[in-house]
């Protein structure tokens, strides 16, 4: 059996050398071998962005050294469009951006691994409470010198045996399954074969076989006890699991706040390319009449009609300013929207189709704040972070406790000669052996216990501020949102009735001329140019006013935590409560 067992380690130890030695030679190999190239993302879309820039070049004519003679055929609308040559613009409304936007934002998306990365976590921990299988292979050589031990022949009891030198062979092979316990012990149950091989000879038996079932158990009886201390760990886990998931909401209701505003925006941006299209063909057709007088004759001169396309020329680039502020928004929607279908560096151009509401909103301040305690993502992250520092708080409590720990074991034994023969010597006539105890360990002063008691108290204290202070911000933000809206309507009142009154002043210059109680003078045609401009701005200013009202009204939806449902967006983590009931 020795010998066996010695070419049995050769063996193992040959082929430890050559494993070492085939990798090392792969080591020393592996600069040879062709890797593959790196990953580069941009390649993936650069095809895209060059026809993307190749259909949007476009050439730039030279500054102007001079004034230009007036040309009629030049400032006639149907050479400069009106939307614009490049552009390929499409109408989208915006509960049809926010689904897009929900569906493909690259924010978003990327805030939607961390709830998936968090669970992990939590099955990693709940992971430490798996059945564990293992397997101890073990040979003892025992080859040492002794002083001398005299002991009976257990072939001859009339003689004696001097034992100066051991030469013993033990071979031990076991296995079984552990597993921790929610309560904070340890029981594993497993099976011993032992086969020992004694020279000299001291027991009758020798070159026996030894079986044991064995069974072990150990619990904690203060200190590390019970299910809430043992789970607490996969608490605070799962609670960080649903704050992420909240993180995960927050992403995407800022990108709808920003969305609802940027879609204002675009209704305010393209309001103003409406009004200074308009605007731009007033002046047109004013120095078109007087470019008739000057040369048909008439009350106007050369003076009135420079004064004419001078205006002209400055509505024409106020215009192309307001395009371009238009594709600005129109590119920041695209980014937000995230749809493969929308290049950003595309010819598509997003225009509203959705009208902004005018409808006056009527509701009670003390409502809203209420609807915003119960929906605030904040307060139930904080709610959550109070709950894993309460219960790192109890399992501070425990740490004060003293360590006393049961520990107790039991085993089946068998043995005899042969393998079979223990196995039923085990299963008939078998020996039990059992074992009990208690183990205690009191620490002396206990300083690191209590210190981490005091953290956590501090830790506790500190989340309950963090949720009042959350509860005084949020009723702040409602109360601010709440008076914006009532703000922006009584603007957009004013800025209404305004332009009433400046287009009222503007007809009556109209009529005047329509009449001819009015000669196009410079005076006149200045009084006419700029009643045109007032009215353009009294509508700018109603387009922005509008714009701010509805932009009011998301904020408040926002301040509330409402924000999604008033956009149709559902998200899956309301289907379950997230929030733990508030006990105070």
């Amino acid at each position: 059996m020795a010998n066996h067992a010695a070419v049995a380690v050769k063996r193992a130890a040959v082929a430890a050398c050559a494993s070492v030695l085939s990798m090392a030679v792969w080591g020393c190999n592996s600069n040879n071998v062709q890797e593959p190239p790196p990953f580069d993302p941009r390649s993936m879309t650069r095809g895209d962005r060059y026809n993307s820039f190749a259909q949007r070049q476009r050439a730039m004519n030279p500054l102007p050294q001079t004034r230009e003679a007036y040309d009629p055929s030049r400032h006639q609308p149907a050479s400069r469009p009106v939307t614009g040559e490049q552009p390929q613009f499409v109408r989208m409304g915006l509960p049809e951006i926010m689904h897009r936007s929900a569906a493909n934002n690259k924010e978003v998306r990327v805030a939607g691994y961390d709830p998936a990365i968090a669970e992990t976590r939590v099955m990693e921990n709940e992971g430490h409470y798996d059945p564990l299988f293992f397997t101890n292979l073990r040979y003892d050589k025992q080859a040492d010198r002794t002083p001398g031990t005299v002991i009976p022949d257990p072939t001859n009891p009339q003689r004696t045996i001097t034992i100066d030198t051991e030469n013993n062979n033990i071979y031990t092979i076991e296995s079984g399954i552990k597993q921790y316990l929610q309560t904070g012990g340890q029981i594993q149950l497993s099976y011993q074969v032992q086969h020992s091989d004694y020279f000299p000879v001291r027991y009758t038996r020798n070159n026996y076989w030894d079986t044991q079932l064995k069974m072990q158990l150990t619990q904690p009886l203060l200190r590390e006890f019970g299910y809430e201390i043992n789970w607490a760990r996969i608490t605070v886990a799962r609670n960080d699991q649903r704050v992420s998931i909240l993180d995960f909401r927050k992403t995407l209701e800022d990108n709808t706040e920003e969305l609802e505003k940027d879609y204002w925006l675009l209704y305010e941006a393209y309001q103003d390319v409406l009004i200074s299209e308009q605007v731009l063909q007033n002046a047109r057709e004013l120095v078109s009449i007087l470019w008739d007088q000057v040369i048909n004759g008439g009350s106007a001169t050369t003076v009135e009609l420079a004064q004419g396309a001078s205006t002209v020329s400055q509505r024409e680039g106020e215009l192309d300013r307001a395009r371009a502020h238009l594709l600005d928004i129109s590119d920041d929607i695209k980014r937000r929207m995230g749809d493969p279908d929308f290049d950003i560096a595309g010819p598509i151009a997003i225009i509203p189709a959705d009208a902004p509401s005018e409808v006056p909103v009527q509701m009670d301040l003390h409502d809203q704040i209420e609807t915003a305690y119960a929906n605030r993502l904040e307060l139930g992250q904080q709610q959550l972070r109070e709950n894993s520092a309460e219960v790192a708080r109890q399992v501070a409590i425990n740490g004060l406790f003293p360590k006393l720990d049961f520990v107790g074991s039991a085993s089946l034994q068998g043995l005899d000669t042969t393998l079979d023969k223990a196995f039923k010597d085990q299963m008939g006539t078998g020996h039990m052996v059992y074992s009990l105890g208690l183990q205690l360990e009191v620490p002396i002063g206990n300083r690191e216990a209590a210190s981490i008691m005091q953290r956590a108290n501090l830790q506790l204290l500190q989340a309950i501020a963090s949720y009042q202070k959350l509860l005084n911000d949020i009723s702040t933000d409602v109360t601010q949102a709440w008076r914006e809206i009532d703000t922006s309507w009584k603007a957009l009142a004013s800025a209404r009735q305004a332009r009433f009154a400046a287009e009222e002043y503007l007809q009556g210059l109209d009529s005047r001329q329509a009449q001819g109680l009015q000669k196009l003078d410079v005076y006149f045609v200045q009084a006419k140019l700029d009643a045109q401009d007032r009215v353009a701005n009294a509508r700018r200013r109603e387009a922005n006013e509008l714009s701010n009202y509805n932009t009011a009204i998301s904020r408040l939806e926002r301040a509330k935590g409402t924000i999604l449902r008033y956009n149709n967006i559902m998200m899956e983590e309301d289907q379950y409560p997230w929030m733990i009931p508030n006990k105070r």
